[in-house]
Protein backbone atom coordinates (compact mmCIF):
# COMPACT_ATOMS: atom_id res chain seq x y z
CA UNK A 1 0.00 0.00 0.00
CA UNK A 2 2.75 2.43 1.01
CA UNK A 3 4.79 1.38 -2.03
CA UNK A 4 1.89 2.27 -4.37
CA UNK A 5 1.54 5.64 -2.67
CA UNK A 6 5.24 6.42 -3.20
CA UNK A 7 5.06 5.24 -6.82
CA UNK A 8 2.05 7.47 -7.47
CA UNK A 9 3.77 10.38 -5.76
CA UNK A 10 6.90 9.86 -7.88
CA UNK A 11 4.88 9.86 -11.10
CA UNK A 12 3.08 13.03 -10.01
CA UNK A 13 6.39 14.77 -9.27
CA UNK A 14 7.80 13.75 -12.65
CA UNK A 15 4.67 15.05 -14.39
CA UNK A 16 4.87 18.39 -12.55
CA UNK A 17 8.56 18.81 -13.38
CA UNK A 18 7.95 17.93 -17.04
CA UNK A 19 5.03 20.38 -17.25
CA UNK A 20 7.17 23.12 -15.70
CA UNK A 21 10.03 22.48 -18.11
CA UNK A 22 7.63 22.44 -21.05
CA UNK A 23 6.13 25.76 -19.88
CA UNK A 24 9.58 27.32 -19.59
CA UNK A 25 10.61 26.04 -23.01
CA UNK A 26 7.45 27.28 -24.78
CA UNK A 27 7.49 30.66 -23.05
CA UNK A 28 11.18 31.44 -23.18
CA UNK A 29 12.49 34.05 -25.55
CA UNK A 30 16.05 34.42 -26.67
CA UNK A 31 17.17 37.86 -27.77
CA UNK A 32 19.98 36.27 -29.77
CA UNK A 33 17.38 34.67 -32.03
CA UNK A 34 16.46 38.03 -33.53
CA UNK A 35 17.88 38.92 -36.90
CA UNK A 36 20.41 41.69 -36.47
CA UNK A 37 21.04 43.87 -39.47
CA UNK A 38 22.51 47.28 -40.05
CA UNK A 39 25.19 49.14 -38.15
CA UNK A 40 25.72 48.81 -34.43
CA UNK A 41 23.77 45.56 -34.24
CA UNK A 42 20.45 47.41 -34.19
CA UNK A 43 17.46 45.32 -35.21
CA UNK A 44 16.30 45.84 -38.76
CA UNK A 45 13.02 47.58 -39.42
CA UNK A 46 10.16 45.12 -39.05
CA UNK A 47 12.17 42.97 -36.62
CA UNK A 48 9.89 41.93 -33.80
CA UNK A 49 10.98 41.75 -30.21
CA UNK A 50 10.66 38.25 -28.71
CA UNK A 51 7.40 37.42 -26.95
CA UNK A 52 5.82 34.17 -25.85
CA UNK A 53 3.95 32.51 -28.67
CA UNK A 54 0.17 32.41 -28.38
CA UNK A 55 -1.30 29.08 -27.30
CA UNK A 56 -3.60 28.79 -30.31
CA UNK A 57 -3.69 30.35 -33.75
CA UNK A 58 -5.99 33.34 -34.05
CA UNK A 59 -8.77 32.89 -36.61
CA UNK A 60 -11.06 35.56 -38.06
CA UNK A 61 -14.17 35.29 -40.26
CA UNK A 62 -13.26 35.13 -43.94
CA UNK A 63 -15.12 37.40 -46.37
CA UNK A 64 -17.40 35.61 -48.82
CA UNK A 65 -16.01 35.27 -52.32
CA UNK A 66 -12.45 35.96 -51.17
CA UNK A 67 -10.51 34.14 -53.87
CA UNK A 68 -11.61 36.09 -56.92
CA UNK A 69 -9.11 36.26 -59.78
CA UNK A 70 -8.68 39.99 -59.07
CA UNK A 71 -7.99 39.45 -55.37
CA UNK A 72 -5.51 36.64 -56.06
CA UNK A 73 -3.68 38.74 -58.65
CA UNK A 74 -3.58 41.78 -56.33
CA UNK A 75 -2.29 39.53 -53.53
CA UNK A 76 0.41 38.14 -55.81
CA UNK A 77 1.57 41.67 -56.63
CA UNK A 78 1.58 42.64 -52.92
CA UNK A 79 3.46 39.45 -52.06
CA UNK A 80 6.13 40.23 -54.66
CA UNK A 81 6.46 43.82 -53.40
CA UNK A 82 6.39 43.18 -49.65
CA UNK A 83 7.02 39.54 -48.75
CA UNK A 84 9.47 37.93 -51.21
CA UNK A 85 12.54 39.49 -49.60
CA UNK A 86 12.00 37.38 -46.46
CA UNK A 87 9.86 34.44 -47.63
CA UNK A 88 11.15 33.95 -51.16
CA UNK A 89 8.99 32.72 -54.01
CA UNK A 90 9.27 30.13 -56.78
CA UNK A 91 12.48 30.99 -58.61
CA UNK A 92 13.36 33.77 -56.13
CA UNK A 93 15.53 33.10 -53.10
CA UNK A 94 14.85 35.16 -49.96
CA UNK A 95 17.24 38.09 -49.63
CA UNK A 96 17.01 38.31 -45.83
CA UNK A 97 19.30 35.82 -44.13
CA UNK A 98 20.07 34.85 -40.55
CA UNK A 99 16.57 35.13 -39.12
CA UNK A 100 15.77 32.71 -36.34
CA UNK A 101 13.29 31.25 -36.82
CA UNK A 102 13.74 31.40 -40.57
CA UNK A 103 10.69 32.73 -42.43
CA UNK A 104 8.82 29.84 -44.05
CA UNK A 105 8.38 29.35 -47.78
CA UNK A 106 4.70 30.29 -47.93
CA UNK A 107 4.10 28.97 -51.43
CA UNK A 108 5.03 25.32 -50.92
CA UNK A 109 2.41 22.91 -52.24
CA UNK A 110 1.84 21.25 -48.85
CA UNK A 111 1.03 24.41 -46.88
CA UNK A 112 -2.49 25.13 -45.63
CA UNK A 113 -2.34 28.95 -45.68
CA UNK A 114 -5.83 29.16 -44.20
CA UNK A 115 -7.01 32.74 -44.87
CA UNK A 116 -8.66 32.85 -41.41
CA UNK A 117 -5.20 32.36 -39.87
CA UNK A 118 -3.10 34.22 -42.46
CA UNK A 119 -5.02 37.50 -42.11
CA UNK A 120 -4.30 38.07 -38.38
CA UNK A 121 -0.66 36.96 -38.80
CA UNK A 122 -0.09 39.54 -41.54
CA UNK A 123 -2.13 42.25 -39.84
CA UNK A 124 -0.70 41.81 -36.32
CA UNK A 125 2.66 40.14 -36.91
CA UNK A 126 3.88 37.01 -35.15
CA UNK A 127 5.36 37.47 -31.66
CA UNK A 128 8.77 35.87 -31.15
CA UNK A 129 9.67 36.13 -34.84
CA UNK A 130 10.79 38.81 -37.26
CA UNK A 131 7.31 38.85 -38.85
CA UNK A 132 6.09 42.43 -38.46
CA UNK A 133 2.56 43.73 -38.17
CA UNK A 134 1.51 45.20 -41.52
CA UNK A 135 -1.64 46.92 -40.25
CA UNK A 136 0.05 50.34 -40.47
CA UNK A 137 1.24 49.81 -44.06
CA UNK A 138 -1.60 47.82 -45.66
CA UNK A 139 -5.36 48.26 -45.44
CA UNK A 140 -7.43 45.20 -44.51
CA UNK A 141 -8.54 44.75 -48.13
CA UNK A 142 -4.92 44.30 -49.21
CA UNK A 143 -4.21 41.89 -46.36
CA UNK A 144 -7.23 39.82 -47.45
CA UNK A 145 -5.83 39.82 -50.99
CA UNK A 146 -2.54 38.45 -49.66
CA UNK A 147 -4.46 35.78 -47.76
CA UNK A 148 -6.41 34.89 -50.92
CA UNK A 149 -3.21 34.64 -52.96
CA UNK A 150 -1.39 32.52 -50.37
CA UNK A 151 -4.29 30.09 -50.07
CA UNK A 152 -5.02 29.88 -53.79
CA UNK A 153 -1.43 29.70 -55.02
CA UNK A 154 0.13 26.98 -52.89
CA UNK A 155 2.48 25.02 -55.12
CA UNK A 156 2.58 27.71 -57.82
CA UNK A 157 5.40 27.35 -60.34
CA UNK A 158 7.97 30.09 -61.03
CA UNK A 159 6.58 31.05 -64.45
CA UNK A 160 3.00 31.26 -63.16
CA UNK A 161 4.13 33.33 -60.15
CA UNK A 162 6.03 35.68 -62.46
CA UNK A 163 3.01 36.19 -64.71
CA UNK A 164 0.54 36.60 -61.84
CA UNK A 165 2.65 38.86 -59.64
CA UNK A 166 3.98 41.32 -62.20
CA UNK A 167 0.56 42.69 -63.07
CA UNK A 168 -1.21 44.78 -60.46
CA UNK A 169 -4.96 44.30 -60.01
CA UNK A 170 -7.63 45.89 -57.87
CA UNK A 171 -8.71 43.55 -55.06
CA UNK A 172 -12.23 43.95 -53.77
CA UNK A 173 -13.35 40.89 -51.79
CA UNK A 174 -17.06 41.11 -51.15
CA UNK A 175 -17.88 42.77 -47.86
CA UNK A 176 -14.55 44.66 -47.68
Amino acid sequence: MLLRLFQGLGIAIIAIVFEGLLFLYLNSSDASSLAQFGSGGAPAPHTAMPHPRPAAAVRVPVPAGLETPEAVQAGAHLFRENCVSCHGAPGIAPAAQGMNPAPPNLLLAGRRNDPAEVFPKVKNGIPGTAMPAWSDQLPDQNIWSLAAFLHHSRGIQADAFEALSTTEADASPEGH
